[in-house]
């Protein structure tokens, strides 16, 4: 409801104290009830309570609470009767009108409220009474322009919603380069990750290098080693080759000394038995067969020490 302040009641004596509120002395509107059961207008003790919470009552003095501000559903029901209170507009003199009906007086018929020119939007500083507002909206240059100001203003919101859109779809791109540059920073990562790997990889396939090189020069080594073997075994088989040709010519003088020995002994039998006389140079000959037969056994144990 528009301020009280801009009318005040006919025959104000003869309403009821009880439907006073004690804080404006006006006859209540929108009354409510507090907790320790007095009334007000609604925005009377909601204004009060800003400066202090305690109950205006002299008489109470109690802890008030917004929350606990309900309506007053008795008194409400008078409020179609207050409104009906008679009242005179303070602006324009007008008497008679109900309470209940003084916003649209104010509103829509009072001659001396203040209004603002239609063009107050688009500029207008204009402000003064409803009686003088429509000599004024004649001479306003800003009603006059209004026409163009209204293709201006469409233009504009047109122009508005243009960049809405471009504000629109430009937020979409960032959203969508923020996007990408995610998916650009994950992929940088992996690349650096795989790159890492990469290294560790190449750090571990110089290592196997350096290994297999090892591995070449330890098999280069023994190929050497085995070549050097190989030569000296052809060159033992060499020297035993001719030992073995030196066992057989020693076999050789061994059998024609056993063939010797042999013809030597039949020669002994023929002499024994042909003359015991030459007894002394058989035994001369037995010294001899001896010594040539300790010289045999040298041989064979030449040659058996060479066959092993």
């Amino acid at each position: 409801m528009i301020s009280s302040s801009f009318y005040e009641y006919i025959a104000r004596e003869s309403i009821d104290s009880d439907l006073i509120c004690l804080l404006c002395h006006n006859p209540f509107i929108d009354p409510i009830v507090t907790q320790c059961g007095y009334t007000y207008c609604r925005l009377c003790i909601e204004t009060y309570m800003r400066s202090g919470p305690n109950c205006p009552s002299q008489l109470c003095n109690q802890l008030l609470n917004t929350d606990h501000l309900i309506p007053n559903p008795p008194l409400r029901n008078f409020i179609s009767i207050l409104d009906k209170l008679k009242v005179r507009c303070q602006l324009c003199e007008k008497t008679n009108i109900n309470r209940g009906t003084f916003d649209e007086h104010i509103k829509t018929s009072c001659s001396e409220y203040q209004i603002d020119c239609p063009g107050k939007n688009i500029g207008c500083q204009w402000f003064g009474s409803r009686n003088e507002h429509d000599e004024h909206t004649k001479t306003c240059l800003f009603e006059k322009l209004r026409p163009m100001v209204d293709i201006l203003y469409k233009v504009i919101k047109n122009q508005s919603l243009d960049i809405e859109k471009l504000q629109k779809q430009t937020e979409q791109q960032t959203t969508e380069i923020g996007q990408l540059n995610t998916q650009v920073d994950q992929q940088k990562t992996t690349f650096e990750q795989q790159t890492t790997e990469l290294g560790q990889q190449n750090i571990q396939l110089e290592q196997l290098t350096t290994k297999v090189r090892q591995l070449n020069t330890q098999v280069d080594q023994q190929k050497a080693q085995f070549e050097q073997q190989k030569t000296e075994s052809k060159q033992q088989r060499i020297q035993l080759d001719q030992q073995n040709i030196q066992l057989d010519q020693q076999k050789t003088q061994l059998e024609q000394l056993k063939a010797q020995l042999q013809q030597q002994q039949i020669q002994i039998g023929d002499i024994q038995s042909e003359n015991q006389t030459q007894k002394n140079e058989t035994a001369s000959i037995r010294k001899q067969i001896t010594i040539l037969q300790e010289e045999i056994n040298k041989l064979k144990s030449t040659a058996l020490w060479l066959c092993k």
